[in-house]
Formats: structure tokens, sequence, C-alpha cells
């Protein structure tokens, strides 16, 4: 019996701005996507990853080591989510977010989400403190 599978936008692999997030939030949504279904089989689970993550993914995913076996879904996801984790360099992560001026069109409460994502990889010891004094420099 075939079935037919509902649309659902691949992953852009080859856009590196924001990778991290954009793929969290990406994988978020298809795990979403995979309750709607009531999906439980771990092959499954990945058999519909690895055609929902898009071909350039794919192509990426092919490469990465211990991706695990036909029906280890754990260990795929595992294997995805390290690759597009950016490796972190926290001097230059702080400039970035010091240089964070706020938009002309943008609201107080859209600035303070776009801090909140730069300042997730500054590992500031007082997130709200420097956020804060951000907000006033400007």
């Amino acid at each position: 019996m075939a079935t037919s599978l509902p649309e659902f936008a691949s992953f852009d692999a080859e856009n590196r701005e924001n990778i991290e997030i954009r793929w969290q939030r990406w994988f978020m949504r298809f795990e979403n996507l995979l309750i709607a279904l009531d999906i439980k089989d771990k092959k499954r689970k990945r058999a519909l990853l690895l055609y929902y993550i898009g071909e350039s993914t794919l192509n990426i995913f092919e490469t990465l080591p211990e991706t695990g076996t036909e029906d280890d879904y754990d260990e795929a996801c595992q294997a995805l989510n390290e690759h597009f984790k950016p490796r972190k360099n926290t001097s230059f992560e702080i400039f970035k977010f010091r240089k964070t001026n706020q938009l002309v069109d943008e609201t107080l409460d859209q600035y303070h989400v776009r801090l909140v994502q730069k300042a997730k990889y500054c590992e500031f010891s007082n997130l709200d403190t420097e956020i804060k004094a951000q907000i006033d420099r400007y």
C-alpha cells in the first residue's frame, strides 16, 4: 500500500549563516511531523529523516562518521546535530554581539530576541546584564 508523504521543506545546508539555529528549528519541526504522523518505528523515522533533509544535506550525511545502521534513528540524529554545531570562537562571538545595533524598523522586542540569539555563543556569566547593557548603548 503506497502512502503519500506530506510536503515538508528540506534543510538548506548550503547557507551557513545561523546554521545551528536553523538546523535546531528544522529538526524540531521534523520531530513534530513524526509525532503528527504517529511514526514510532526507528527504521521508518530514519528513512523519513534522510528523505526530508534534502539532497545537499544527504550528501553531507553520507560523509559523516558513525551514522549508525539503517534502523538507528538516534545515531543519525546525533551525527547531524554534531555536524551542524559550529565550532565556537567566544571572542569573535562577543565582538559580533557588541556590533549588533537595533535596526531602523526593528521593535525593541525584536531587537531583544536578536540579542538573545547572538549572546547564545558568548558564554556571558550574566546574560541579562549584558543584554541590558547592549540595549542601553543605543
